[in-house]
């Protein structure tokens, strides 16, 4: 329909121009709203099947993935910061230090945590196996960004990441689950 295709149409032009050529390279939060673009898709897909946005369920799916994005990215950026900075790419590691990007990573990972929880309770879908399940895979998610702020370091960097990956692919399948089992 016509509000996913603009919508999609805007998440194209806003990654390729605004994110790439102007943001990226000029700032060290280019993940935080770059990351906007990555967190579209469940939005332009509920326009796609709804043919509106309206209420909150889209728009607290695009927070999870949105809030998700910067500990997910800066684990990664700490791991080849060494990389950022010869390509002069100001990522926050490489600016900041791995210190203070870890500290970040713990609050995204916090706010992120709650605002899943908080999900399960307001799609009328979704029960007690997502909310145990959310909060389970958040409680391991807080743990791997305090050990990384504990020993920011690039083996607890890695560890980060790879959570990161499984912890978005097993609360997406907690979603489909639980949307079947309700």
């Amino acid at each position: 329909n016509i509000l996913s295709a603009a919508l999609a149409l805007g998440t194209v032009l806003f990654y390729g121009f605004f994110y790439t050529l102007w943001l990226k390279p000029n700032t060290t939060q280019n993940i935080v709203v770059g990351g906007v673009a990555g967190a579209m898709a469940p939005v332009i897909a509920w326009a796609a099947v709804a043919g509106t946005v309206a209420g909150p369920v889209p728009w607290i799916l695009f927070g999870i993935i949105f809030l998700w994005t910067p500990p997910h990215f800066w684990a990664l950026a700490i791991m080849i910061k060494d990389d950022y900075a010869r390509a002069d790419i100001p990522m926050l590691p490489v600016v900041r230090g791995v210190e203070y990007t870890s500290s970040q990573i713990l609050l995204y990972t916090a706010v992120l945590t709650a605002l899943t929880i908080l999900f399960g309770a307001v799609a009328d879908a979704l029960g007690l196996t997502y909310m145990l399940g959310a909060a389970v895979l958040g409680g391991a998610f807080l743990w791997y960004a305090y050990r990384l702020r504990r020993e920011p370091d690039r083996p607890a960097a890695a560890r980060l990441y790879k959570y990161s990956l499984l912890y978005l692919a097993l609360l997406l399948v907690l979603v489909m689950v639980d949307s079947v089992i309700a």
